[in-house]
């Protein structure tokens, strides 16, 4: 057992041995010596000088076999240098592409989201960036969950106390339940919290896909309630019931709907309020605003002070946001609501700084 420990141990010291003199030949300006990288390294400072050369000899092979391009400068490459020394090759030390099957961008996506949803999460922002990369640069994935080949099951567990909402409910079980009733095509009854307003509503689903964008899950699907699709915070779902006899499908996913293509749609035409006409002013401090989708209805028109745009407005929420965001830049000319909206959440601003 003391001999295990020991190799173990001694693995350990040349693992980190070896990330170490990558991250200095990584952080140097000029060409290191091997006198310098000695004095660095205790396993190099042995007695007989050659035993600590050939250790580092068998380091710096280990190195080019895992594809660390080290090169040896001379002086005479290099008349500024007064003796030899080691540099890695910038120009070739890339991480080669990586390509993932369905299935492994499947098992990571999962994961991802997993460590998203737990309460103390470290890296938020990362794991977002991460699923994103992940959701859009891979085209050549198939479009809807239906088309991937079926994987091994996966077991998920959610601790307890990983809840998102005040009543307690658990993510991990809705989530389960959506992703089921999405593969099996089976209709789910949601009782939904509006963001807007508060209000608590039931709601019958036919999902279509699960989608991730913006740092939050979306179950998109027909809603019954509205006839048209829809999409729905999975974080803002109370509760998700699935219609029985799971193997009798409920729906068939419309042939022509396009999961990457619902993703990728801008937030100004998301469907969240009953539509309302509004005409924005956007001057020059804005005007990357005017090349975003505003619906195919919209009507942009220029201006001595750069531009107005004129369409159904159905998120008055993002709507707002994007305003008050603007600073002034942009400018509510029609939109009852929306003016109501925004002076709302000014109000709300003033009473919390009070």
């Amino acid at each position: 057992m003391a001999t295990k420990d020991k190799d173990s141990a001694a693995r350990g010291d040349r693992s980190k041995r070896l990330l170490d003199l990558v991250m200095i030949l990584l952080g140097a300006r000029v060409p290191v010596t091997y006198r310098e990288i000695r004095e660095q390294f205790p396993g190099y400072q042995t007695t007989n000088t050659e035993a600590g050369l050939r250790a580092f000899e068998r380091d710096k092979a280990d190195l080019l076999d895992l594809g660390v391009p080290i090169r040896y400068i001379t002086p005479e490459e290099d008349d500024s240098l007064e003796d030899g020394g080691y540099i890695i090759d910038l120009k070739r030390f890339k991480m080669p592409e990586v390509r993932l099957t369905p299935d492994e961008v499947s098992a990571l996506v999962l994961a991802a989201s997993v460590a998203h949803a737990m309460p103390g999460g470290t890296y938020p922002k990362i794991v977002d960036l991460a699923l994103k990369k992940l959701a859009f640069d891979l085209p050549e994935l198939p479009d809807t969950p239906t088309e991937f080949p079926r994987p091994a099951p996966v077991l998920v567990h959610f601790p307890e106390r990983a809840t998102l909402r005040a009543g307690g409910e658990d993510l991990g079980e809705i989530y389960a339940t959506l992703e089921g009733a999405t593969r099996l095509r089976k209709r789910v009854t949601l009782t939904y919290q509006a963001a807007a307003t508060g209000m608590v509503s039931k709601r019958d689903l036919d999902p279509y896909a699960l989608v991730y964008r913006e740092g939050a899950w979306l179950v998109v699907g027909w809603c019954h309630l509205r006839h048209e699709v829809r999409s729905f915070r999975v974080d803002r779902i109370r509760e998700a019931v699935q219609a029985p006899k799971p193997k009798s499908p409920d729906f068939e996913r419309p042939a022509d709907f396009d999961v990457k293509a619902y993703a990728q749609r801008s937030p100004w035409t998301f469907t969240t309020d009953p539509p309302e006409e509004v005409k924005l002013a956007l001057t020059a401090d804005a005007a990357e605003v005017g090349n975003e989708d505003f619906g195919t209805a919209a009507v942009k028109a220029s201006t001595p002070e750069g531009m107005t745009v004129t369409f159904d407005c159905t998120n008055l929420e993002f709507a707002a946001t994007r305003v008050l965001a603007a600073k002034g830049a942009i400018k509510v000319l029609r939109g009852d609501r929306l003016k109501q909206r925004i002076a709302a959440e000014l109000d709300a601003i003033g009473a919390f700084y009070a």
